[in-house]
């Protein structure tokens, strides 16, 4: 991205305002790990149609265009805007697949063929873990918290599903709960492992924060969690038998730890990376830091001079990520406490060893740093414009280095979003709800922690949710739990009667977001979109908090897909929109910061991803002048100063031009994470002033850019001082009523001599012979204003032109 400000010019209506883009991500995907998805096609019969939609890549060509297939037919040759298609007699079970291929004509790549679905969501059977009885009462299983992870580099994604007991508690309430299980399903309810947490892993939100990623760049998703003696893995074994150490494999697997309260207070704690292909435990380490800090068995005293309690309320609270810390691979950080104590370490996964990178302790009140500052949740992004992933924890922040980067000390929240949330000024921010007083929620800078918007409450604000619900003012609105006012990025109210307090999400059409809670889909000002458990009697999970399992952009273009499941827990059901859109937008899993919030989403209190830039600029044109003067002279002959535009917008878009003086042209040069570099440059060839255009074409909305050139003519073709072999040489450069000139003629029959005003109109012209030699004369010119003019001379083979003054 430049380092420089940048003019942004924005839509048809000419917004023109001043962008320092230093504090944007600024990722270098070139040198980034990343995934490789195949087309996610996917067709759903909706009315008396299909909706066909598949993914566009950051890496398409501009001038990508699909096919679309069905049962061997072409019905579509050319889609070049978006990534969807309404096939008007299609049919359920019918059979497409999507061509893409260049401008040119040229074949890219065929996905694979998929059937169309029959109803609005598909079904994937799951395997429910029969009911245990424990103290004498039944426990049942629902689906909880899934993740996604391409586990067999097919191209894929599967979901990796939790499944949670009935009687599973929050750290702060007692009771023994039953085994947490993990399954991995392919799309067509292929059930490909189970691994089994054992009895002492607790059941509970806080407890198993499971890690869905690639994590050693093999292209297969691995899963990494918090594992304890008795846990099995997907091949049967216990996951200490992939210990590093010799106490860790000689561990005694059969022993249970939970008091008679039903917390875990002692024994060992492991750390545990599974193949997502097979679920074996891959390597197995001690969980640092344990519950007492240098031993795995505190007395409660201990427990309670550590953590503030000595029940496992506040030591037994865990977060986890995903962050590229060096800007080119991943590393996995793993989080305990967040009430009082904060502990983060970060490991990098070769394959076979997890290596530390480096851990951060934040061990004492008051320090200023992360201490009693965390959240249920966290998020992950470069707020400081290094190209590498900080965390943000709560109201603090740590660098990617592992040191401490800012803290408002406005303490711990149970909700946060972090993205471009006002486009408008430099970098990221991040909107916090607080549990403290003054209560009520922060926009904060999100690379230096200052507070921009503030509005307090009369007690704990337990929701809220920053989403551009809205297009009356720019940006994300932001609210929540405490009041009915909805507020732009300013802090101003933009409106009253706020939607549900919980997920937002790409749905419909257009470049704004929707809200979801549960199974109820609204659009902000319009109403209800879609009532999920009409369809599967689908169900959301996480009891009051009342989320999806899980919702990302899994399938098909870029709005994203809500995963619930039945109302007998045997089967989840996968939700996708059937609205055609307009916009061509690359994959959301593209986004690095949205693609980390998929992995961190099923940390604790669930929040929903959020991209790293704003969609409305993406999609919607916006040219920026970065070099250049739009208003400049030039002359004849002569290059013009280069012009340089950045243009932002949906792949579909290009920059054009009208206006621009002959010989000058507008040219793609560069591309950057900020949009492809567009150069204004050549040589006039006539003579005019131009007001010209530069704007764009090709997608929902367009965006211009106003300039003029005013081109005269000049001694800028080639003229060279006189010499021996010259074959016209001035008696003088200022002249009265006639100019006097010397004329070789060797060469030459005729030499065409034209006098020019500066403004390029032609004033006087004569043709002199071989007879002329050395008194060759332009007579005529008493009538000529004083000032400055061009003497163009023209042997047939050669131009020479000299500047001349009439005195």
């Amino acid at each position: 991205m430049g380092k420089y400000p940048l003019n942004l010019i924005l839509g048809a209506m000419g917004l023109l305002s001043t962008v320092n883009l230093a504090a944007q991500p600024q990722y270098d995907y070139s040198n980034m790990q990343r995934e490789k998805l195949d087309r996610g096609v996917v067709a759903v019969k909706s009315g008396n149609s299909v909706f066909v939609s598949w993914r566009f890549f950051d890496t398409d060509p501009e001038d990508t265009q699909f096919e679309v297939w069905r049962n061997g037919i072409k019905k579509a040759s050319s889609v070049r805007t978006s990534s969807n298609y309404r096939d008007s007699s299609g049919s359920a079970g019918d059979e497409y697949f999507v061509v893409a291929k260049r401008g040119n004509g040229e074949g890219m790549d065929t996905s694979k063929v998929v059937k169309a679905w029959s109803d609005v969501y598909m079904t994937v059977d799951i395997d429910r873990p029969a009911l245990v009885k424990m103290n004498g009462s039944e426990v049942t299983y629902s689906p909880n918290d899934c993740s996604v992870g391409d586990v067999d580099a097919d191209g894929e994604y599967e979901i990796i599903l939790k499944w949670e007991p009935s009687n599973s508690q929050d750290n702060s309430k007692g009771g023994k709960t039953a085994n947490v299980y993990f399954d991995c399903y392919k799309l067509d309810g292929t059930k490909l492992w189970r691994i089994d947490m054992g009895q002492n892993i607790r059941a509970g939100a806080h407890y198993t924060q499971f890690m869905v990623y690639d994590l050693d760049g093999d292209g297969m998703a691995e899963m990494a969690c918090k594992t304890a003696p008795g846990t099995v893995d997907g091949k049967g074994h216990y996951v200490s038998e992939a210990g590093v150490t010799e106490d860790i494999r000689t561990v005694d697997n059969s022993r249970a730890y939970a008091n008679s309260g039903g917390w875990i207070l002692n024994g060992p704690e492991f750390l545990t990376v599974f193949s997502g292909k097979t679920g074996e435990a891959l390597t197995t380490i001690d969980y640092y830091p344990s519950r007492g800090i240098t031993t795995n068995d505190p007395s409660s005293s201990a427990l309670d001079q550590i953590w503030g309690d000595n029940y496992g309320n506040r030591c037994d609270r865990y977060l986890a990520c995903v962050a590229y810390l060096d800007g080119k691979k991943p590393s996995l950080v793993m989080c305990r406490g967040y009430y009082t104590r904060a502990y983060l370490v970060a490991y990098d996964f070769d394959g076979k060893q997890l290596v530390e990178r480096w851990k951060y302790n934040s061990i004492k009140s008051g320090s200023n740093e992360l201490y009693g500052q965390g959240n249920h949740n966290l998020s992950v992004a470069d707020v400081d414009g290094d190209g590498c992933d900080e965390i943000i924890y709560g109201s603090a922040a740590l660098d990617h280095d592992g040191t401490f980067l800012h803290s408002t000390r406005r303490g711990h929240g149970d909700a946060i979003h972090v993205g471009d949330l006002d486009p408008d000024r430099p970098g990221l921010e991040i909107f916090q709800v607080h549990e403290s007083s003054p209560y009520g929620f922060t926009l904060r800078d999100a690379r230096t922690g200052e507070i921009l918007v503030e509005k307090s409450a009369s007690g704990d604000t337990g929701r809220g949710v920053a989403a551009d619900v809205s297009a009356v003012t720019r940006g994300a609105e932001m609210w929540s739990s405490a009041n009915d006012d909805v507020y732009s990025v300013n802090g101003d109210v933009a409106g009253q009667g706020k939607p549900s307090c919980n997920f937002r999400i790409f749905w419909d059409g257009d470049v704004l977001e929707e809200v979801l809670d549960g199974t109820k889909l609204d659009k902000y000002g319009s109403g209800r979109l879609m009532t999920f458990y009409n369809y599967g009697a689908s169900t959301a999970c996480n009891g009051t908090k009342n989320t999806p399992c899980l919702q990302a952009d899994i399938l098909g273009d870029w709005r994203e897909e809500v995963i619930l499941y039945n109302s007998d827990c045997t089967k989840l059901n996968i939700f996708t929109t059937t609205t055609p859109t307009e916009y061509r937008v690359p994959t959301l899993m593209q986004d690095h910061i949205y693609r980390m919030g998929v992995v961190w989403q099923n940390v604790a209190y669930n929040q929903p991803p959020h991209l790293g830039y704003y969609l409305p600029d993406s999609v919607k044109a916006a040219i920026y002048h970065v070099g250049g003067p739009l208003e400049q002279q030039a002359v004849v002959g002569d290059s013009i100063e280069e012009i340089r535009f950045k243009m932002k917008g949906g792949t579909a878009v290009a920059l054009y031009s009208r206006g621009l003086p002959t010989g000058v042209t507008i040219k793609k040069d560069t591309k950057d994470e900020l949009g492809l570099t567009y150069v204004v440059s050549g040589v006039p060839k006539v003579a005019k002033s131009c007001d010209f255009e530069v704007y764009s074409s090709g997608g929902a909305e367009s965006a211009s850019v106003f300039g003029r050139i005013d081109v005269s003519v000049s001694d800028g073709i080639g003229a060279v001082e006189s010499s021996d072999d010259e074959w016209i040489s001035l008696s003088s450069t200022y002249f009265d009523n006639s100019i006097s000139m010397e004329l070789n003629m060797s060469n030459s029959d005729k030499i065409t001599v034209s006098l020019f005003a500066s403004s390029g109109s032609k004033v006087a012209e004569k043709s002199f012979g071989a007879s002329c030699g050395e008194g060759c004369v332009m007579n005529g010119l008493e009538g000529l204003s004083s000032g400055m003019y061009i003497l163009r001379a023209d042997n047939g083979s050669e131009v020479r032109t000299f500047k001349v003054v009439k005195k």
